[in-house]
């Protein structure tokens, strides 16, 4: 991909200006799990790089180092909700679905794909499957 360019949400982030999370331990009281920026390298978690802009705290991750390495995530910084692992088993994978709902003019709402056809035809939703 190279830099920034189409995505769901608000874009890829170019590369120069990703940034690296970890995830922060499960919230007791809503049992929610937000991330913390990583500023420089650390040990107390996972790693996580912030690829595509969602807006406010939410945030679009892969990850980088354990067990979700490679693999998508959608999450929210502060932990208003907790992160979602995408089935999809890599980037790669995860943007070539994007790219096909929005070449069949499907929706699919947990990942904000509105495909500009379906913008012109708002009635008309299809749901992916």
């Amino acid at each position: 991909m190279g830099g920034s360019g189409a995505s769901p949400y608000y874009g890829l982030i170019p590369l120069e200006d990703c940034t690296l999370f970890t995830m922060n331990s499960r919230d007791a009281s809503t049992g929610s799990r937000g991330f913390s920026r990583a500023y420089r390298p650390t040990r107390r978690g996972d790693l996580f790089l912030h690829v595509i802009e969602r807006g406010c705290s939410d945030l679009v991750l892969i990850g980088i180092t354990g067990p979700l390495t490679g693999r998508m995530l959608t999450g929210n910084a502060d932990g208003f909700w907790g992160p979602n692992v995408s089935s999809a088993p890599d980037f790669l994978a995860w943007y070539e679905r994007w790219l096909n709902h929005m070449a069949a003019g499907q929706d699919n709402r947990a990942l904000a794909l509105t495909s500009p056809q379906l913008r012109a035809h708002p009635i008309r939703q299809r749901l992916a499957h």
